[in-house]
């Protein structure tokens, strides 16, 4: 596999590791509306800060952002189920 097509296809998997942790990220704000303060409280000081951290590490498309957008995934998801 060339370069090129290496990292398209790095680009592609944090895209759509992106995408993912959206969805998760609305699913959780319609949760929110019914949840208890404490949850309100992690969310906002906790999770949707990383998940602007995320929108950057997709933004830089390497190795490295893969797994810290695939990371904040796993922790919207442990949340989400906790609601």
């Amino acid at each position: 596999m060339g370069t090129a097509t290496k990292k398209d296809a790095l680009e592609e998997s944090i895209h759509q590791a992106l995408a993912d942790l959206e969805s998760v990220a609305d699913e959780i704000r319609v949760k929110l509306h019914l949840a208890s303060m404490d949850a309100n409280t992690t969310w906002n000081e906790k999770l949707e800060p990383r998940l602007f951290e995320a929108r950057e590490h997709a933004r830089e498309a390497k190795d490295a952002s893969k797994a810290a957008v695939e990371g904040v995934v796993k922790a919207f998801r442990e949340f989400a189920a906790a609601l």
